[in-house]
């Protein structure tokens, strides 16, 4: 028998790698970053729609959860007595900007060090990090704590809450109808508004050129699972196609599915995180199918808010699952056939149930009749 030999192997260009990885994603957040600042602080400031200590709090946020990231991480590290390296380092501020992005504006400073606190423990428990991710997590306890403790809307910076103070909560379906683009869009301008990321949403959720341009940036750099984020959003845009083409709602329809809701920031920043989401081909796709079809159950039926966070949080747990029907399509792929028949029936009679059950008065779009993108 031959005896094993141990060598340098792939692991140490993995390393190199992984490096590279965390860099180019924290080049892509960068813009996000800055758009947060300008959004929510700058313009508004310059506009005079906001005192200098407002215009100020989307950097405080940002930075305090940073800043408390590092902290606790460094801490957790000198109790291990591990190392820190430079792809640690930017690891940590990827997290950090991240999950900043993610946050109300109204969120208390003091919730927002307490659950970057909890995050930066997650991520150092390892064996959590497979079934789980930190941010999503984080995120998911800010928004809980938030609609214990406050009241409001705190999506909404001091000048949209002068702005939009009259704005109800928007709701796929108002009394038994589905909600059109009087109630979906109207109040916040026009779908150019929700593309340029001029509404209320996270910190740096809301602009869908630039979360584009990060989506291409990444796949150039081959740093991200785009198989994820290409399945989810097709699986949306096609079930709301659907119930748009049977609601007789226009073209508007689908679009506004993708750019809401933070929608395009979790299928590229969240859905797909390296550690929780399917590595293999098949369950790749299997996952954003079924981020897709969660999500829609989730607008339509519970009328969820959060049903990105929420679908990710719950198929996160399934991922290692999925990996194993992937491993099983890699060679015989016949016997995952069932599987995806299954999905695709579930996404077509979801996608009719919901257009045909819920009807628009008269099939009226006010979209057709006033306004264009």
């Amino acid at each position: 028998m031959k005896a094993f030999i141990l060598k340098d192997g792939p692991f140490v260009k993995n390393q190199v790698k992984a490096r590279h990885l965390s860099l180019y994603l924290f080049i892509a957040l960068i813009p996000l970053v800055l758009f947060a600042w300008i959004k929510n602080g700058i313009y508004p400031y310059l506009n005079q729609n906001m005192t200098f200590q407002e215009m100020c709090l989307p950097i405080i946020l940002i930075l305090a959860t940073v800043i408390t990231s590092i902290i606790t991480h460094y801490i957790i590290q000198k109790i291990k007595k591990e190392k820190m390296n430079l792809y640690q380092w930017l690891n940590i501020l990827n997290i950090s900007f991240i999950f900043s992005l993610l946050l109300p504006i109204q969120t208390p400073l003091y919730w927002v060090v307490i659950i970057s606190f909890i995050m930066m423990v997650l991520e150092n428990c390892e064996p959590l990090k497979k079934y789980i991710n930190p941010i999503v997590i984080g995120i998911l306890l800010i928004l809980l704590s938030n609609m214990l403790f406050s009241q409001g809307n705190l999506y909404y910076n001091a000048y949209e809450q002068k702005q939009l103070i009259d704005i109800k909560e928007q709701t796929m379906i108002t009394n038994n109808q589905l909600s059109g683009y009087q109630v979906l869009v109207q109040p916040y301008g026009r779908i150019l508004d929700f593309v340029l990321g001029s509404v209320p949403g996270g910190l740096g959720t809301t602009c869908s050129i630039l979360l584009i341009f990060a989506f291409l940036y990444l796949c150039y750099k081959k740093a991200i699972k785009w198989e994820i984020t290409i399945t989810y959003i097709l699986t949306v845009f096609g079930m709301s196609a659907f119930i748009g083409l049977f609601s007789k709602f226009g073209y508007w329809y689908p679009i506004y599915q993708i750019i809401s809701g933070g929608l395009l920031f979790g299928a590229v920043f969240l859905a797909t995180d390296p550690m929780s989401t399917p590595t293999t081909t098949a369950g790749k796709v299997l996952y954003g199918l079924c981020l897709g079809i969660i999500t829609i159950i989730l607008r339509y039926f519970v009328g969820c808010n959060e049903s990105v966070l929420i679908s990710i949080f719950l198929m996160s747990l399934f991922s290692m699952k999925l990996d194993d029907i992937g491993s099983i399509a890699r060679f015989h792929f016949e016997k995952s056939i069932p599987i995806f028949i299954c999905i695709w029936i579930c996404i077509l009679a979801l996608g009719i149930f919901i257009g045909t059950k819920y009807q628009v008065e008269q099939g009226i779009d006010i979209y057709q009749k006033r306004e264009s993108i």
